[in-house]
């Protein structure tokens, strides 16, 4: 009895600390142009780890609900300073549109005005489905 209450709190314990392994943060790897996030890097924490970030979609709220990223907020890019507070001090953000410039637009709105939040921006051509898929190559 003893031995087998021994193995299922060693099983529990590996399961805990295998969980933890796959939950621990991607390191976020800067794309060519300031405050960006390189496509690549983008992918992969969006792939292992989604929860690590925030996926801000910046397009206005008729194109956001033709299909955007799993688990992204919609904030449109000219709503940003007024939804500052709303942003996450705790977790990094990401900025998304089809073509970088409203994103990096929205980035630069909160390095100006909150220094505190770590925010980046995806610079590339991003192509959304209505069925949260989306395809993304560099400009």
């Amino acid at each position: 009895m003893k031995n087998r209450f021994l193995n299922i709190i060693l099983c529990a314990v590996a399961l805990a600390f295998a969980t933890l392994a796959q939950a621990a943060d991607i390191a976020i790897e800067a794309g060519k142009e300031k405050g960006s996030i390189s496509i690549a890097s983008f992918e992969r924490i969006m792939k292992e780890n989604p929860s690590q970030i925030l996926v801000v979609d910046v397009r206005d709220d008729r194109e956001f609900k033709k299909g955007s990223m799993p688990g992204a907020i919609n904030i449109p890019v000219g709503d940003v300073e007024k939804k500052m507070g709303e942003l996450p001090k705790d977790k990094p953000i990401v900025f998304v549109c089809p073509t970088g410039a409203r994103s990096g637009e929205a980035y630069d709105t909160v390095m100006m005005l909150d220094g505190g939040v770590k925010a980046y921006f995806v610079d590339a051509n991003i192509t959304f489905s209505g069925d949260g898929q989306y395809s993304i190559k560099p400009r």
